[in-house]
């Protein structure tokens, strides 16, 4: 019996758990099958590649579900990390699975929202068959102990078999949308949850969960069940142009929680919120005078409220799902005194990913734009300029003179690189005049200025 055929056979037998007992006599393998033959003809597998710094790509295949006509599909986010350039992802491909047949169709990428975790691409192959949207039920709310239905895939040698789990919620956390933890592994991130009657309830989505204390915390990643009300508005508005959605930001940091014995020293009450531990320059926040060691008690007329493990993430998610350009009402504890504080959200500035970037094949070197992220992470100012190193070659010339990922080139020789574009023209010249060395002035970590030089090997 060919492998495959005994795969699909004992995949059956594991979803439908089989037992020694007359076919059919198990309602809930009935159910299953059910939900397998609707739900499958809506999944499909997406694959790209990486183009990585050092020339070599890395292969991606991962499932997705049809969401919209004319062939939308999504998929989730994390095949696509926030660290790599957006133009790094490249040749995108839907492979649509009938039987033995793994045709791939051209298809675009439209982008992706981090905050609901998807990403999404287009089939733009006039060839492609007209592929069925999953549509997700915005009204049935599940609970604690309800059986569940989840998707995975075996891999290319399997011809990307589908695999269909049953599953529970055992819990309920509120970050501060509700998100159900379940008994066991729930599929692929981003597919679809369903109920045993076949509606599509959620997606499986990734958190990272405190299992330890407040005090000695131990982080692990999990898989929850995102319920459709957190990704419905993305999926009904796909993102274009292949970029990623801008999250509204508001320019706080290092926020700690108010406990039971902060609240009882400021007189809070049974009142919970966050302490600002920082205000970002020029963002938001500061543009609407809040400061540092403010207590966040509310937003938008509603208590920050969770546990003391919970108040940091909730608050965040509460900014996170709010809209660009909303203005809010933030309730303040300043000074012995409740303020009310009106701030408008902006969009979240440049991320590294956004940057554009420069790479020099003779120098083993890969530069890009300076974004808030560098001068935040190294206490920088507002003002500073300068380009980061984002990649080097093992070996070539810029890493053999002693440069390091992240560092800051200020000048080449005595010429000032504030922007990308002055470090390319200047660099280019260098370059051209094939010198003996490239001296270059950076910054390394918060204060420390070297100087580098490259010996280029001619």
């Amino acid at each position: 019996m060919p492998y495959r055929t005994v795969a699909r056979l004992c995949i059956a037998a594991l979803a439908a758990g089989l037992v020694a007992a007359p076919a059919g006599a198990d309602s809930t393998a009935e159910q299953i099958r059910a939900v397998r033959k609707a739900v499958e003809p809506s999944t499909v597998i997406v694959s790209f590649h990486i183009a990585r710094d050092d020339g070599t790509k890395a292969e991606a295949h991962v499932l997705g579900t049809v969401v919209g006509s004319g062939n939308v599909v999504m998929f989730h986010s994390i095949v696509m990390p926030p660290h790599v350039a957006q133009t790094q992802f490249k040749d995108f491909k839907v492979i649509v699975t009938i039987g033995d047949d793994l045709t791939p169709y051209e298809a675009e990428y439209l982008g992706k929202d981090d905050m609901a975790q998807l990403a999404f691409v287009k089939v733009t192959d006039p060839a492609a068959p007209a592929l069925p949207p999953l549509a997700f039920d915005e009204k049935t709310r599940v609970q604690v102990g309800d059986p569940l239905v989840a998707v995975t895939n075996l891999g290319e040698p399997d011809g990307y078999e589908r695999m269909f789990q049953l599953t529970r919620i055992s819990a309920q956390v509120d970050q501060p949308v509700t998100t159900y933890i379940c008994a066991r592994g729930l599929g692929s991130p981003g597919t679809p949850v369903l109920t045993l009657e076949g509606k599509a309830v959620g997606v499986v989505g990734l958190v990272r969960l405190n299992r330890g204390t407040n005090a000695r915390p131990k982080m692990s990643l999990a898989q929850v069940l995102w319920p459709t009300e957190r990704f419905i508005k993305r999926i009904k508005n796909p993102p274009k142009g292949g970029k990623a959605v801008k999250q509204p930001w508001l320019g706080v940091q290092t926020l700690t929680p108010v406990t039971k014995d902060l609240a009882e020293y400021f007189k809070l009450g049974d009142r919970r919120g966050v302490v600002v531990g920082q205000v970002i320059e020029k963002s938001p926040a500061e543009k609407a005078a809040i400061q540092a060691e403010d207590i966040l008690l509310a937003v938008g007329g509603r208590n920050i409220t969770g546990t003391e493990g919970q108040l940091v993430q909730n608050f965040s998610n509460t900014i996170r799902q709010r809209k660009v350009g909303e203005t809010l009402e933030l309730q303040i504890w300043r000074a012995g005194k409740l303020r009310k504080i009106n701030v408008t959200l902006a969009p979240m500035p440049k991320t590294a990913a956004e940057a554009e970037r420069f790479r020099d094949e003779k120098c083993g070197l890969t530069v890009r734009e300076m974004v808030l992220v560098d001068r935040v992470a190294r206490e920088l100012p507002a003002s500073e300029t300068g380009v980061v190193v984002a990649f080097l070659k093992p070996a070539g010339w810029a890493y053999d003179g002693g440069l390091r990922p992240g560092d800051i080139i200020k000048k080449v020789h005595d010429q000032d690189t504030a922007t990308l574009a002055e470090f390319k023209k200047v660099f280019r010249a260098e370059v051209a005049k094939k010198p003996k060395e490239i001296v270059l002035f950076v910054l390394r970590g918060k204060k420390d200025t070297q100087l580098v030089r490259i010996e280029p090997r001619w």
